[in-house]
Order: C-alpha cells, then structure tokens, then sequence
C-alpha cells in the first residue's frame, strides 16, 4: 500500500510540474481572481445530482441481488467517490462496496461485482458522447486512439462479466484451470471469490435493463458533461458545448491513471490539454483546471464524510481491513 501511495505521489508531482511549467504567475493570479465564483454552485449542483442518478442506476444492478433503498445506495456512492478523493490507488471502489455490503447485507464481493459492471458501462458511455463530439469537431489522432483502445478494453471487460454470468460453470473451469499453477488451497479460495463474485452480474440476464443502464448512464455522464461549462462561464469563456465533453473524456482518462489521492496532477494536466484544443492558453486553462477541481472535489468529499460519519463508519478501519486481506495474499503468493 505505502509502495503504491508513494508511487502515486510522484506520478501526480510530475503531472503537477508538466501543467505549471512556463505559467506566468500573475495572470495565473489574475485569471483566479477575476473569475465568477458563482458559476461554481450550478456546477456542485449538478455534480451533487449525477451522484444521486448514479446511486439510481445502481439500484438496477444491485436489485437483482437484493432490493436495496435509495438512501443506502447514495450513501455508499457519496461515501466510494469520498474516498476515491482522499485514499489512494482507487479504494474508494472497495470501500463502496465495504459501506454497502456491510449495511445492506450483500457480500462484500458481490457489491463490488456491480461496481465492476457499472464502470464498463461508464466507459461504453464516455465512448458514445465522445463519437458523437467527434462528429462535431476535427481532433487529434491520438485523442481517437485513445477512444479506440478503452473500447477494446471495455469490450474485453463485458465478455469476460458475460460469460461469467450467462456461462459461469464452464467459464468458472476455464479460469480455475488458469489459476492450477497455484497451490490448491489458494486456487480453491480465488474459486470461491469468483463465484461470489458472479452473483453480482444477474443484470446481463435482463437485456431490456442492460439496454436502459446504458442509455441512462450516456445521461448521467451528459449531466456531468454540462456542469463543466459553467466553469468556462465563470471564467468568461465560451467555446462550443461539445468542449465540455471532449474535456469530460479527457478528465477520465486522466482518473484511470494512477496517482495520488484526489486524482492530483492528473486531472489538472489532462483539462489543461482539452482546453488547449480549443486554443487556451495555459494562463487561462490551469486557473480553470484548479476551480473544476475544487468544484468536483469539495462537495462530494464533505457529503461523503457526513454519511461515513452517520453509518459510525471510518476510513481507518475499512483501510485497515483492505491492508489485512492484502497482506494475506502476499503472504500466501496470490497475485
């Protein structure tokens, strides 16, 4: 764990001096001090509000389990993206899973199974609103490889998950007889979590539902996608609406990237990059990477500190228990 921080940390310095290198500090200050921090408060809102969409949709993946309230299901979201933003290397997803396993009584493995379905059907959607903005605009051809490469990965994702779901015996034999390199104590309990784990993918049983998670989650990255032109307005810019979502793309790109908590560094070089598409400057683009940031960042993380505090939850001890189970596989060499 401390390898993977320390390893994030500099990840993240080195982004952070590639996106301040040759700024001129006072139009940075300038920039910053001239901005209209009241555009700030739609964008939190509209932020606040993908949350709930996406506690939403994740009730149509978690229900086929057990039926699980609205409530519990953004506490836990709040509480996931919370953590994302002040742990590292993406625990945030394993303590998602912890908050609601925990409290809803789902195998812990189970929830994090519909985590894992949930972020294929993220990237498909990323992956239509940035076809669609390509349509619009002429980018580079790096930007188009890279949308390239997360279909073929995600494509790979959702083959691997629907066959685990739709063929899970013979699939189960197939990644069992992968793993008889190890002793069978520790191929017997990786076993034993994949088919845990596949409890968690009733949902590629139900076409019709796959079909509406998908449409439903291109609008909840669409909503994200619109929050961000109110930070261009708050800095008195105006480029076409489809900046917003090329920025969009470009910003989860930045987040897969492993870094310090927060996604520091990453985010800010990678929105400076989107902006420089359109012909801002670094002047202008860092100041507003920054206010996005802060404006992403803030909400969620104090309205995922509240729930963890009302669930007499804490990162400590959710941690603790990651670090636990880690160490147990060092120990007995799985991977």
């Amino acid at each position: 764990m401390k390898k993977r921080l320390f390893i994030g940390i500099v990840v993240s310095v080195f982004f952070l001096w590639l996106a301040f290198r040759k700024v001129d500090y006072q139009e940075l200050a300038h920039a910053l001090k001239n901005a209209n921090y009241l555009w700030i408060f739609p964008n939190m809102a509209l932020m606040v509000l993908s949350m709930w969409l996406r506690a939403y949709r994740w009730k149509f993946m978690v229900d086929p389990i057990k039926k699980v309230g609205m409530h519990r299901l953004f506490s836990s979201t709040m509480i996931g993206f919370m953590a994302n933003n002040v742990l590292p290397v993406r625990l945030g997803e394993i303590v998602r899973a912890y908050s609601l396993g925990s409290k809803a009584g789902i195998s812990r493995t189970a929830s994090f199974a519909t985590i894992v379905v949930e972020r294929v059907f993220d990237g498909f959607s990323l992956l239509v609103l940035l076809w669609i903005t390509l349509l619009m605009s002429p980018f580079p051809d790096w930007v188009k490889t890279a949308g390239n490469l997360t279909l073929i990965i995600n494509l790979a994702a959702l083959l691997v998950l629907v066959l685990l779901e739709v063929r899970t015996e013979p699939t189960l034999r197939f990644l069992n007889r992968l793993l008889g390199f190890l002793p069978k104590k520790i191929s017997d309990k990786l076993s034993e979590v994949l088919f845990k784990f596949t409890t968690g993918l009733k949902v590629f049983r139900d076409l019709p539902s796959m079909i509406w998670i998908l449409v439903f989650s291109v609008f909840v990255w669409g909503v994200v996608g619109i929050s961000n032109y109110f930070i261009f307005l708050a800095f008195d810019l105006q480029p076409p609406i489809q900046a917003s979502f090329i920025l969009l793309v470009m910003v989860s790109l930045a987040v897969s990237i492993p870094a310090s908590p927060g996604y520091v560094g990453t985010f800010h070089f990678f929105s400076i990059a989107a902006l420089s598409l359109y012909g801002y400057g670094k002047n202008i683009a860092l100041p507003f990477s920054v206010v996005l940031h802060a404006s992403q960042y803030i909400p969620i993380t104090l309205i995922g500190l509240i729930y963890l505090k009302t669930e007499h939850l804490t990162l400590k001890v959710i941690q603790k228990d990651q670090e636990n189970q880690e160490k147990i596989a060092n120990e007995n060499n799985i991977p």
